[in-house]
């Protein structure tokens, strides 16, 4: 069941072979296209080669962990959306996820509804957001405008002659 107009490009980075697969499956799916890696190297690979909408990361893996790939991916790009995954979660891990960006925090194991919840919020943010700076371009485009005609009006009404005007 297909539930997506327009298809994110979602990174999965778990070193849980399992979990990775599962939850791409989950995601193509709702429609969404999906990238793996089992590593932190692996998905900074990837985020050369690909753009990505949303990455999901497991906060504890072998080498850079999911706090430290999440620092790397806000460096090449504040626009992607993450969600931090862990079967260590605690209150203070999640707090200090979304004191540095993350998006959401998931704890493992979850239910399948679950991650289709946060996924669709992570989706809909996205939406608003674009949608959001379009309404800000075409706003400075009319105000690009007004300031043109009220300009030209300007011109006009000083260069007739003072006669037509007291007329």
């Amino acid at each position: 069941m297909v539930e997506n107009t327009d298809s994110l490009k979602i990174l999965v980075v778990d070193d849980e072979r399992d979990i990775r697969e599962g939850i791409e499956r989950i995601l193509i799916r709702m429609g969404y296209t999906v990238f793996k890696a089992s590593q932190g190297e692996e998905a900074l690979e990837i985020l050369g080669k690909e753009t990505v909408d949303l990455a999901i990361l497991d906060l504890k893996m072998p080498g850079m962990d999911g706090m430290e790939l999440h620092q790397r991916i806000r460096g090449i790009d504040e626009n992607i959306i993450v969600i931090i995954i862990t079967g260590y979660a605690t209150i203070e891990t999640a707090i200090e996820a979304m004191k540095k960006g993350a998006y959401d925090f998931i704890p493992k194991p979850f239910e399948p509804e679950h991650l289709r919840i946060v996924v669709r919020r992570a989706h809909e943010k996205l939406r608003l957001t674009n949608e959001a700076e379009a309404l800000q371009a075409e706003r400075a485009r009319t105000l690009i405008d007004l300031d043109m005609e009220k300009s030209r009006i300007r011109t006009i009404v000083e260069s007739l002659p003072t006669a037509v005007v007291v007329t």
